[in-house]
């Protein structure tokens, strides 16, 4: 009778690190890393071409993108898909140009950011608090890590990340190619 009740308990624990190993080997993510050709949505890429000079404003290491056009940070609307090109260097003074260039894609991750959208409180000190408890959207975007493809080239560019709607994290999305097409227009060339 000790032995069937072994036999059952085993049944069980094997029934249960089967469901286990499946759970958590359903939840890795598809997208391929460190590869130079990637098959991203469907369409394989290698290469990444900035067709147009684009503008760093300064202080910034960063150009937004979005509906096919450069915009400054403070026009971004951050509910609809948008992109930017970064580079390595920040200048506190003056205007960086990124030249039209072709750029090799070394890696694309996908990742996400918490946005806390806190309410400001007035205390009696009149001193400004935040609220801890107010809600918090994510944006969930892609990485395309990038290299020149001119070993001469002196160029700062390092990334272009676009990111999706900017939601609830249940509702959240990464961008679609085309939506990244869409944000990015004529000024940038998927290859």
């Amino acid at each position: 009778m000790g032995y069937k009740k072994i036999t059952k308990e085993s049944c069980l624990i094997k029934k249960y690190l089967l469901l286990t190993t499946f759970f958590i080997t359903s939840c890795q993510s598809s997208l391929p890393t460190k590869q130079t050709n990637v098959l991203f949505d469907g369409q394989l890429i290698s290469s990444i071409e900035i067709t147009h000079s684009l503008q760093v404003s300064p202080g910034s290491a960063r150009s937004f993108l979005q509906r096919g056009q450069q915009i400054p940070m403070n026009q971004l609307n951050l509910y609809d898909s948008n992109c930017e090109v970064e580079i390595n260097t920040v200048l506190d003074e003056q205007y960086q140009e990124i030249k039209a260039e072709t750029f090799n894609v070394i890696s694309i991750v996908w990742d996400e950011s918490p946005i806390v959208m806190r309410k400001p409180l007035l205390f009696a000190s009149a001193e400004l608090a935040w609220s801890s408890d107010s809600p918090v959207d994510i944006k969930r975007y892609y990485y395309f890590k990038l290299t020149a493809q001119d070993p001469e080239s002196l160029s700062q560019v390092r990334a272009l990340i676009c990111r999706g709607e900017q939601d609830t994290p249940y509702n959240a999305q990464l961008p679609t190619f085309e939506e990244i097409k869409n944000a990015t227009g004529q000024l940038i060339k998927f290859i």
